[in-house]
């Protein structure tokens, strides 16, 4: 009997530290304490069995164990922070639970290190997700909604407000705005590789010529033409700019910032 309670205990509190860790990532709070709030909740796992509480009881007592559990680890200053970290560490009691409950229902009954390693497996896959999640909100914060106007086409794309986007025509000394390559193909109506080998294909676009900008892109040089508007939509918010230049990156950034316009940081 010793041994199956040692056995819970330490389910329980590795269980407790990972819920109390994702916690912390939801909400980006590193968490106090978590081994006394970890060793609490295991203790009170050992404690709720042993007597025959009525299963409204049993409720009610795991309620206020949660609620000893979040007040132990996170800053709770006000009632909205108690019912942010007390709703995160409820849901995340569940995800966790959900995945063991699932797991023993294809296999039945589950050993204690059968059930750690599912809530390591459950644990990685909620920081993928939040750490997914922060990088897509970190993105949000800089995208804008870009409208290009060129030779009587508009095509709509999203925009990403680079400030390390410093490039400038060294003749007209107008900001340069970079563009991907599937974003130049729907602009032009053509495959880049066409205008890349052929200069003459160049003149016939607005103000078509290459600019140097060092090791860049290849050789050195970048292909730079003009649109006739650029239109920048920013928290409803619109901004137009006439005769904008654009640049096109062979670099590949739009899986990375999910956005195939990288705008100058004197347009922000």
């Amino acid at each position: 009997m010793e041994i199956v309670i040692e056995y819970v205990f330490f389910e329980n509190f590795i269980i407790n530290f990972f819920i109390i860790s994702c916690c912390g990532a939801l909400f980006k709070v590193k968490p106090k304490l978590w081994w006394v709030s970890a060793i609490f909740g295991a203790l009170m796992a050992l404690f709720f069995p042993i007597f025959n509480f009525a299963i409204y009881v049993r409720i009610l007592a795991t309620a206020l164990v949660a609620i000893i559990m979040v007040c132990i680890s996170f800053p709770i200053k006000t009632f909205k922070d108690f019912a942010f970290y007390g709703f995160g560490f409820l849901f995340l009691t569940f995800v966790f639970g959900g995945a063991s409950a699932l797991v023993s229902s294809w296999f039945g009954q589950l050993s204690v290190l059968i059930i750690c390693l599912i809530s390591f497996a459950t644990f990685l896959s909620v920081k993928f997700f939040l750490r997914r999640l922060s990088r897509k909100r970190a993105l949000q914060n800089f995208t804008c909604s870009v409208q290009i106007s060129c030779k009587g086409k508009v095509i709509e794309e999203v925009g990403y407000i680079d400030s390390a986007n410093v490039l400038y025509d060294p003749i007209t000394s107008a900001p340069i705005v970079l563009i991907s390559k599937d974003v130049f193909e729907k602009v032009v109506g053509e495959d880049y590789l066409f205008y890349l080998a052929r200069k003459d294909k160049v003149k016939k676009l607005p103000y078509g010529h290459y600019v140097n900008v060092g090791s860049a892109v290849s050789d050195g040089k970048m292909l730079v033409f003009m649109a006739d508007k650029l239109t920048i939509t920013e928290r409803g918010k619109a901004r137009c700019y006439e005769n904008t230049l654009l640049g096109l990156s062979t670099a590949d950034f739009s899986k990375t910032l999910s956005s195939g316009v990288l705008i100058h940081s004197e347009l922000a």
